[in-house]
């Protein structure tokens, strides 16, 4: 054997006999006689250097080196006799742990390709020329899910996980400021989320000062009840979409009084046109539309400022819920803990008061949640890392912004696996592809 060879098979490392040892392919597979140069000295047993070769034993493994054939290693071990205390023992074996047949080198490759988020159990054993229950078993003996402690702030949502278990929704808990998932607990209902936080000791609970939510009542009461110094925060992306959606139907009760049953949308009244090709002007933060736009209907290129300003003018109560809605944007975007009260309410009684129903409605909600929303002006100090890759202390706003992105990540794994079955092996996949330091564990079989 050569010693490309021996780097193709990524055992550089290993102290091979290259006169003795050989690669043949049979049947479509690698298979790697392999021999290692002598170096036992003495008796594992007893300890005495009189030993002596007293035959071979062939352990074969299965070694994943590339993605177009599988490889085994066929490696002669040797067996000594202890010409002292009798003893027979094997030479130390450095490509795979006491009873199994996988090398080392391959589960390494397997938890590798398992952190990313987009991959899974089937496209590993695909990669690496190895059966699915391999990769999964390798996975549920190497990996930890034990939950992370609670810290200063966590963030608390849901995730739609209705083939998991029996329960519609999980609840994700998340660490603000590493970003880490603390834990996933299987229902999101009262009694189950106050069973599953109780159990938790009570000097890790009173650590937690700030919970970041959505608006969802049962977390509300849920968090005031097991974490006695905590402070409720709402994250402004969830108010922001209730008052998204009021204004769309506003827009759209405006729109089907010009719906003229037509169905292309080119053949529609110029009303219904607008409203419909350029939704997004009531929703969209402005300075992010592009300055021009094609308006094909009448075959014309406008800037935005004009398209706003045509929009506004098909309907009063348009012009008036737009302009409302950017009031509260911009509080949402200025506004500050300590000096937050007086224009946050006039705000809720400007909604309260409207003639329009909708925003009625969400004016109910923001005077329901006003303390909560309050608290989302909370800053709190955040360690990061700077371009240069220094750590640097910055005030950070209370938001639920990264678990909106944890979240992303989880449901990317739940649809590229079309599901799991079992669901602590998908709680343990979640901390292994989002907490980047989860520990890998021995394998219990060979402790």
């Amino acid at each position: 054997m050569e010693y490309d060879t021996i780097k193709l098979l990524n055992l550089e490392d290993v102290n091979i006999d290259l006169t003795k040892s050989h690669v043949d392919k049979v049947n479509g597979k690698l298979v790697c006689t392999i021999v290692l140069i002598n170096d036992t000295k003495y008796c594992e047993n007893c300890g005495s250097i009189n030993i002596n070769v007293k035959d071979y034993y062939i352990k074969k493994i299965t070694h994943s080196i590339s993605t177009n054939q599988p490889c085994i290693l066929n490696y002669k071990a040797r067996r000594f006799r202890c010409k002292d205390c009798g003893k027979t023992f094997l030479e130390h074996n450095p490509f795979c742990q006491k009873d199994e047949k996988l090398s080392l080198y391959t589960v390494i490759k397997i938890l590798e390709k398992l952190r990313s988020h987009t991959a899974t159990f089937t496209s590993v054993a695909k990669d690496l020329n190895v059966s699915i229950q391999t990769v999964v078993n390798v996975f549920d003996n190497y990996i930890n899910g034990s939950r992370l402690p609670f810290d200063e702030v966590i963030c608390i949502d849901e995730i739609y996980t209705n083939k998991l278990t029996s329960k519609k929704y999980s609840c994700v808990v998340m660490n603000f400021k590493t970003k880490q998932v603390i834990d996933i607990y299987p229902s999101r209902l009262k009694y189950d989320l106050e069973d599953n936080f109780m159990r938790i000791p009570l000097a890790e609970r009173k650590r937690v000062k700030y919970v970041i939510m959505d608006m969802w009542e049962t977390y509300k009461q849920v968090c005031l009840g097991v974490f006695p110094n905590a402070i409720i925060a709402v994250d402004s992306f969830h108010v922001i979409k209730h008052l998204n959606l009021a204004i769309d139907m506003i827009r759209l009760k405006v729109m089907r009084k010009y719906d003229k049953g037509h169905s292309k949308l080119e053949n529609a009244e110029m009303y219904y046109y607008m409203l419909k090709k350029f939704h997004y002007f009531f929703n969209k933060n402005f300075d992010d539309i592009p300055d021009l736009l094609k308006v094909h209907k009448v075959n014309s290129t406008w800037d935005k400022y004009e398209i706003r300003k045509y929009l506004l003018s098909i309907d009063p109560d348009l012009a008036y819920a737009y302009n409302l809605k950017q009031e509260y944007q911009e509080f949402n975007f200025t506004a500050n803990h300590e000096t937050c009260d007086k224009e946050l309410n006039k705000l809720i009684n400007d909604f309260r008061s409207s003639h329009l129903k909708e925003f009625q409605e969400f004016g109910k909600l923001l005077y329901h949640w006003r303390t909560e929303i309050k608290n989302s002006f909370i800053r709190v100090n955040v360690r990061i890392k700077d371009k240069k890759g220094n750590y640097i202390i910055i005030k950070k706003r209370l938001s639920n912004g990264p678990m909106e992105g944890c979240n992303s990540r989880i449901k990317c794994l739940i649809k590229n696996a079309n599901g799991y079955k079992n669901f602590d092996r998908f709680r343990k996949r979640v901390f292994f592809s989002i907490n980047k330091n989860t520990p890998i564990k021995s394998n219990s079989k060979n402790k």
